[in-house]
């Protein structure tokens, strides 16, 4: 029986390495991220933007409508205190470590297992991909242990561990999600 390659060489000459297993699949991500093939690339930077700005687009577009809610003013009246909070909420997120969402989001895409392809990226398989890994508490300290570690900002998180971190930054985002006017989490 032929075994299966442990990289692949792209026509560009970029190579992709045996990055690690998990649960029977072999992942693989290329020896320089930075030159990884165009469509992950893209995908890639803009996962990275949410990281950086520890917003996903769909909690930047419920603050947009809480925002546009507060200020329609039902029955007249401008709900200040709330609109205040939920500002300092997103300017609170800037300062805070990335989310566990987003460092699963930029693993996804930086690691591919062999029935994906390295060229392009599909975010139902990888959604999919990331609720497997996310059963596996060790995973995401992998993620955090790795040269993968070196595509993520710098946190100031040092003496605490990712656990506690990620526990806290759980609960910050249950306290955001709260502040916004009823509804605007419950739908789309």
């Amino acid at each position: 029986m032929r075994r299966k390659a442990k990289f692949y060489k792209l026509p560009n000459g970029e190579v992709a390495v045996e990055a690690f297993k998990h649960n029977g699949k072999v992942y693989y991500h290329f020896t320089d991220t930075f030159k990884m093939p165009p469509g992950r690339a893209l995908c890639a930077l803009a996962i990275y933007e949410e990281l950086r700005m520890r917003c996903t687009r769909d909690y930047l577009e419920k603050h947009i409508r809480a925002t546009e809610l507060i200020l329609s003013g039902q029955k007249g009246k401008i709900d200040l205190n709330t609109l205040v909070l939920i500002n300092a909420n997103l300017k609170e997120r800037l300062q805070l470590a990335p989310f566990p969402d987003h460092i699963y989001k930029l693993a996804s895409v930086t690691f591919f297992d062999e029935t994906e392809s390295p060229f392009s990226y599909d975010f139902a398989y990888n959604q999919k991909k990331i609720e497997e890994w996310k059963r596996d508490p060790q995973i995401l300290d992998f993620f955090l242990q790795t040269q993968f570690k070196d595509l993520m900002p710098r946190s100031t998180t040092s003496g605490i561990s990712a656990q506690t971190y990620f526990n806290i930054a759980a609960q910050v985002e249950q306290i955001h999600r709260q502040a916004y006017p009823a509804g605007i989490y419950n739908n789309n």
